[in-house]
């Protein structure tokens, strides 16, 4: 049997071919019907396919018992893994591989599959997802060529294709990658927001207000993370614009609205919020009720991204003893971590976020002094370029509190003269210059 994209499936029942192809969708097309994964594992148990994607999901849940449920469905997988086909094989091997922490013999494998199975987009999905989270954009763009020449009429495809093609500065082929996916299907949330991306760092405000209001439409029935993010990036055009008021809705109605409980809703809303502090804004009692959220988790230590900015938003909203016990699992992944990111905690995720919590203490020379040797390494900790800018904020910030004006004001005109029409930048570089 067949997949939605022509990959043979080892199967004995065609309703696993329909869990996974639902589940292919809902990952690709960040849709919400995954848990039918779970169904069709457990209805067909020797397909090995069916049961590593249901160890997968589980390793994407965000409860307590997500490593028991991903552990028992990958032990199925490897159990069966046998009378698989090769690319079903090599796919388990991935994500057996991330699941034991081995992230480089998991992109090693994905990697594989997109040069021997250009057909599987789903194993390109996950590999461009563990390239962005180890900050390797030319990994992500990698992936999508090999693949792209089998799926010119794929619209996720060109999506994919489009934001790795953004992530490495090739900003108007991304836009072209992206116009032409959201023609093939309007409904390509990932396409829409690498579009949003170009118009950002290219500081088209009002391109970008006017491409996310003309696709929002297209994004009520999306994953809380792509909901949330996408009217994440409409608030940043406006917030960018200096409409500071309109950012503050779109936290209010739609960034912070969904999943309080999920990674990434509450990254969205601290890094918004966020940056509306650093423009002035005054934001009431958001933070305390977002680091309610935040204290409550059980997964953290999980990625440095995430814990960089859980450390500022539980210092903001004064969790301490949540903050403390953070900091110390981000202590112990400098040797516990997998080899691949160790040095990022060491030298990158941790200093941060003790900078992060400086910053919230109002003790910006303390954060000039932690932030400073880890500022260059920073992409190791993956995120979006507009993503990381957050953190080029805090810094030209703390600066500027710390009385190194001069070297906050060489940093604001490169700003300005990188997007010489945006208001924030503008205002920003003569706030600085008056104070001379």
């Amino acid at each position: 049997m067949e997949d939605l994209y022509g990959n043979l499936v080892t199967a004995q029942n065609p309703k696993t071919i329909e869990g996974i192809n639902r589940f292919t969708e809902s990952l690709i097309g960040f849709g919400t019907d995954f848990g039918v994964i779970f169904e069709a594992s457990d209805e067909d148990p020797s397909c090995a396919l069916a049961a590593s994607l249901a160890g997968l999901l589980g390793l994407f849940m965000e409860t307590p018992d997500r490593l028991e449920i991903a552990e028992r469905y990958f032990q199925r997988a490897l159990k069966n893994a046998p009378v698989a086909s090769t690319r079903e094989q090599i796919l388990i091997e991935a994500l057996w591989a991330s699941n034991c922490g081995d992230l480089e013999k998991a992109i090693k494998c994905h990697k594989r599959l997109a040069v021997e199975f250009p057909r599987d987009l789903l194993s390109v999905k996950i590999g461009q997802t563990l390239c962005f989270n180890l900050g390797d954009d030319e990994g992500m763009l990698w992936l999508a060529d090999q693949v792209i020449g089998e799926h010119q009429d794929t619209a996720y495809a060109h999506g994919m294709r489009a934001f790795g093609l953004e992530q490495m500065s090739y900003l108007e082929e991304a836009e072209e990658a992206a116009r032409h996916a959201t023609s093939l299907k309007r409904r390509e949330p990932w396409a829409h927001h690498a579009a949003a991306h170009v118009m950002l760092t290219q500081g088209r405000l009002d391109d970008g207000i006017s491409w996310m209001m003309e696709h929002s439409d297209e994004w009520e029935g999306c994953n809380s993370f792509m909901y949330t993010h996408n009217w994440w990036h409409l608030a940043l055009f406006y917030l960018e614009g200096e409409d500071f008021q309109s950012a503050l809705k779109l936290y209010d109605e739609r960034v912070w609205t969904r999943d309080k409980t999920y990674s990434e809703d509450q990254i969205n809303a601290i890094s918004l919020l966020w940056r509306l502090e650093i423009a002035g804004v005054d934001v009431g009692n958001r933070w305390q009720e977002l680091a309610e959220f935040v204290s409550a988790r059980t997964l953290i230590n999980d990625q440095p991204f995430l814990d960089m900015q859980y450390a500022f938003a539980l210092a903001r909203g004064e969790k301490h003893e949540e903050l403390e016990h953070l900091l110390q699992g981000m202590d112990a992944m400098q040797v516990r971590a997998p080899k691949l990111t160790r040095t990022v905690w060491r030298d990158v995720a941790y200093p941060a976020a003790q900078a992060f919590v400086a910053f919230a203490n109002a003790n910006y020379n303390r954060v000039v002094d932690l932030l400073g040797p880890a500022r260059a390494h920073l992409q190791k900790v993956g995120g979006s370029h507009a993503q990381r800018d957050l953190f080029e904020q805090i810094w030209i910030t703390s600066l500027l509190r710390a009385g190194q004006t001069q070297e906050a004001i060489g940093l604001l005109q490169a700003r300005v003269n990188f997007r010489k029409t945006v208001p924030l930048d503008k205002s920003w570089l003569a706030a600085a210059q008056s104070t001379v």
